[in-house]
């Protein structure tokens, strides 16, 4: 390669550093700016004169004041609920979705197919369309106001169970033929051979579990009328006041419900991606 192809090459790449650069920053600095307002008193987040000086992204005096005052509140109780209703959504969400994911990969049976197709559109219906109908039910049977109706509509989630199932199609039949022919059963097989072998997947889907459940909003309100059940989106929401508004607090609260997710996603980030990756391998 000549020196003039060499120079074309290294600008050709400076141009794209600094447009990913611009990119990343156009995402980050909102970002930024709330972390930046959760730092500084309420009445100073929206007084200053120049929206993007210094000033608006650093705190010139950052204090907690804000995060104190969030925690002392209603936010703190639903925070709670938040994180105790999207744990236990993970640990049943995955023996749930597993289980389906084996039977639709590892087990033959009438009518698997169609099973799956019908998986697959659970998955593309919004949640509004049977958000209402499936409250109602819930009403109807008293569990209303309980953690087992915040929980349950989210266990079986059609996503988790395609990405997995596909996971499961990749692991060698030859082990399920060997497993067999000493004598495993179907329960074996899938505990001692299957879920060994499928930690990625099962790490990427429990990700998406806890994050499906962490932003829920519309199912909590409607199935939650009493303010010690109420989920975090929900307290945040009601921090908005009919008069005034400590937008401090409110800064400092959606800070806390961006930044767990955030620090979940990243610590597994290498799983998720390797769970998505291998979904559409097979033997």
């Amino acid at each position: 390669m000549s020196a003039g192809e060499k120079n074309s090459a290294g600008a050709g790449r400076m141009v794209q550093l600094m447009f990913g650069i611009a990119v990343a920053a156009s995402f980050l600095l909102p970002v930024v700016w709330l972390v930046a307002g959760s730092l500084r008193p309420g009445s100073e987040i929206f007084t200053s004169l120049d929206p993007l000086s210094i000033g608006t992204f650093i705190p010139p005096r950052p204090t907690l004041a804000n995060f104190v005052s969030a925690f002392g509140g209603a936010f703190r109780r639903g925070l709670i609920n938040s994180i105790i209703v999207a744990a236990c959504t993970v640990v049943v969400g995955l023996l749930v979705c597993a289980a389906a994911a084996f039977a639709l990969s590892a087990m033959q049976w009438r009518g698997r197919e169609v099973a799956f197709a019908i998986v697959v559109f659970s998955f593309l219906v919004p949640e509004e369309v049977v958000a209402v109908p499936l409250s109602d039910i819930f009403a109807r049977a008293g569990l209303q106001n309980t953690y087992i109706a915040l929980i349950v509509p989210f266990v079986g989630n059609g996503m988790v169970i395609f990405l997995l199932r596909q996971f499961f199609l990749a692991i060698p039949r030859s082990l399920i033929e060997a497993a067999q022919v000493d004598g495993a059963s179907w329960l074996r097989i899938f505990l001692q051979i299957f879920l060994p072998l499928s930690r990625p997947a099962l790490i990427g889907a429990g990700v998406i579990l806890f994050n499906g459940q962490w932003q829920a909003y519309l199912w909590p309100l409607l199935v939650t009328t009493r303010n010690d059940m109420f989920l975090a989106p929900i307290t945040l929401a009601l921090m908005v006041g009919e008069h005034t508004t400590d937008y401090g607090q409110i800064f400092a609260a959606s800070t806390i419900l961006s930044l767990i997710p955030a620090v979940i996603l990243l610590g597994f980030q290498r799983f998720f991606t390797a769970s998505a990756a291998m979904s559409g391998v097979k033997e």
